[in-house]
């Protein structure tokens, strides 16, 4: 591959370790050549290559920052007061969520999930209760352990916040051409697949 400007021919001889070649065109007849290399030999062009790289560390960093920046948005859309009803609460909404995708579950699970001391949690289950979102029941096969489950309103109150959140998803996502839409959806598959590999939970 090479380019000619000004009486002067360059060619990649080679990415890796980085290498030019540099020919001046004199006249017709006289070509000057000399090979361009990073100063400090192979080593350095290695290092010209690791620059052009994201740094590994760097790309955990930012996924640790914009990971919960994200997922606060989020959460902010979904617990917006509708029709001059109050929003749910952060602890309320995740909660509900949880029971949602675990129906059934107990308090301790719940309040493992949340990160919640279970005398604290117990407390927010009965919250719920009383606002008519959550149900609890005793076990049939272990009558000391309570089950948790959503009523009809609680997952009316979980689905409104579902769509709030995605209608404000869609309102930002519109802005954003084909290209980068499918940059998104990539990062996302990318980063689903990485985080699922040695997932701790």
């Amino acid at each position: 591959m090479g380019a000619a400007f000004a009486g002067i021919r360059l060619y990649l001889l080679s990415p890796s370790p980085y290498q030019l070649r540099c020919d001046t065109v004199n006249d017709v007849n006289s070509v000057t050549r000399r090979t361009i290399r990073p100063p400090g030999g192979p080593a350095a062009g290695a290092r010209t290559a690791l620059r052009d790289t994201p740094d590994v560390s760097l790309v955990a960093d930012r996924v640790l920052e914009s990971v919960p920046r994200v997922m606060r948005r989020i959460r902010r859309a979904m617990r917006a007061d509708v029709a001059g009803q109050p929003g749910t609460t952060v602890p309320q909404l995740r909660a509900l969520v949880y029971v949602r995708r675990h129906p059934g579950c107990s308090l301790s699970a719940m309040a493992e999930h949340l990160g919640m001391t279970p005398p604290a949690c117990s407390g927010l289950a009965e919250r719920l209760v009383r606002a008519g979102w959550l149900e609890r029941t005793v076990d049939p096969q272990e009558r000391r352990r309570v089950q948790l489950r959503l009523t009809a309103e609680g997952m009316e109150r979980v689905g409104q916040a579902s769509m709030r959140a995605r209608a404000w998803l869609i309102d930002g996502l519109a802005a954003l051409t084909p290209a980068d839409l499918d940059a998104v959806a990539g990062t996302l598959d990318l980063l689903e697949r990485v985080t699922a590999e040695g997932d701790p939970a």
